[in-house]
């Protein structure tokens, strides 16, 4: 079995499976997308420079890029900056969360399960949903314009803080919508929740950012299901790259053994620190509190997710608007040295690491991208399709086969940067 392109994903990709005796025994995925070499188009550039670029690597998940980059170079030039830009931050990417998951959901996997063909075709026969992802959308974008410069590849979140910072009534025109979005993310949640997903169980590794008290996003430590808990400086000790023949984007694994990030597992290990209100809600839609072992749940997962990002950013204003913007000087480099820093992209945790010469010139980057440390287990998940394709028409089992790689939303682009 094999599609020649993989159709309602984030860059292109096409997959080869070898059905025999009723068994998958042999699956892959393969990148189209040609490698961009960003890693190398840094090096040799000051060090300000890395999270313009780096932002660049996407046109889905700019925001990520630039704070991770941004947060690996402070971390390279000794760079504390204030509770007030870490929450600013922390709103933008609210906003990216957004953003991506909203895409995801209506204009990537809702098809699936409405018997629309694409995105255009949903337009048509579900006008209301349709309306739904771009109010979603422009409500997201509307976030990341005003306090990152502009709604695509954000200018003024820099290392050492924000160029400009956001004025109170911008904020307020935020606030002013959050209502009615937390509304519709409701809605989006229980139409999410009431589809039938094909079932596959299976016992997998995840990993994701952990904090004792938050569902973190910014920051905190690298846990895993399996009990490994590593800070992100360590990360090359724990998440190992390889090379495929057949595939132009990395392969990575912890330790050797797959995993999957993502939405399904920042819910799997921090589904208890969730927003309260969210909580409550998921008990009325009958969504079980325990771990999720189900791919095709990250589906679920993004929508119970897209409601707690808004309910996040509801709080990050209240809390700006209650302690007031401050206009703040940025903080400059005290050394140059090597740096890095790992955030939670929508699609899972995004590794950044950068060394500079003491001139502040970067010499050496390496990003490490969640897509990259989903391919293996989305390899072996889909070997566990094969009870359910058998004696289906070809025709079928490709169709089920490309929903359970979408439903890893997974980001080609950002695969083979």
């Amino acid at each position: 079995m094999k599609e020649n392109s993989i159709p309602k994903i984030e860059g292109h990709a096409t997959f080869y499976a070898h059905l025999k005796a009723g068994r998958i025994d042999k699956a892959r995925i393969i990148g189209l997308d040609g490698e961009r070499f960003v890693e190398s188009i840094v090096v040799g550039r000051r060090y300000f420079e890395a999270p313009v670029i780096t932002s660049r690597i996407c046109g889905i998940c700019p925001v990520i890029h630039n704070v991770t980059s941004t947060k690996a170079i402070e971390a390279a030039c000794g760079i504390e900056v204030s509770k007030q830009t870490k929450e600013l931050r922390k709103l933008m990417l609210c906003g990216q969360m957004i953003q991506s998951h909203s895409l995801h959901l209506y204009l990537l996997a809702l098809p699936d399960f409405v018997g629309a063909s694409s995105s255009f075709e949903l337009q048509k026969t579900h006008p209301d949903l349709f309306q739904n992802a771009v109010t979603l959308k422009k409500y997201s974008d509307l976030i990341v314009q005003i306090v990152g410069g502009r709604a695509v590849h954000p200018v003024s979140n820099v290392p050492g803080g924000f160029k400009k910072i956001p004025e109170f009534s911008d904020l307020k025109k935020i606030l002013n919508e959050s209502d009615r979005i937390i509304e519709i993310s409701q809605k989006t949640l229980a139409l999410f929740a009431s589809f039938d997903y094909p079932q596959i169980e299976r016992k997998m590794i995840y990993s994701a950012l952990c904090e004792d008290n938050d569902y973190a996003y910014y920051e905190g430590i690298i846990q895993t299901t399996s009990g490994n808990k590593f800070q992100a400086k360590d990360y090359h000790n724990y998440v190992y790259e390889e090379l495929k023949p057949y595939n132009r984007a990395k392969f990575a694994t912890l330790r050797g053994k797959e995993m999957m990030v993502g939405a399904m597992a920042r819910y799997n290990l921090s589904r208890n620190k969730l927003n309260h209100t969210l909580a409550a809600y998921l008990k009325t839609l009958d969504i079980s509190d325990k771990e999720f072992d189900n791919p095709f749940n990250n589906i679920l997962a993004q929508a119970i997710e897209l409601l707690h990002f808004v309910y996040e950013s509801q709080r990050i204003i209240n809390g700006l608007m209650r302690d007031g913007l401050k206009s703040e000087k940025m903080v400059e480099p005290k050394v140059f040295r090597a740096g890095v820093s790992a955030c939670e992209a929508p699609r899972g945790t995004l590794f950044h690491s950068y060394s500079l010469d003491k001139d502040g010139y970067i010499t050496k980057c390496d990003i490490v991208t969640p897509t990259v440390q989903n391919l293996a287990s989305m390899e072996t998940d889909m070997k566990l399709l094969a009870p359910i394709i058998k004696g289906m028409k070809p025709a079928e089992r490709n169709a089920l086969i490309e929903m359970l790689i979408r439903g890893y939303d997974p980001c080609i682009t950002c695969a083979t940067h």
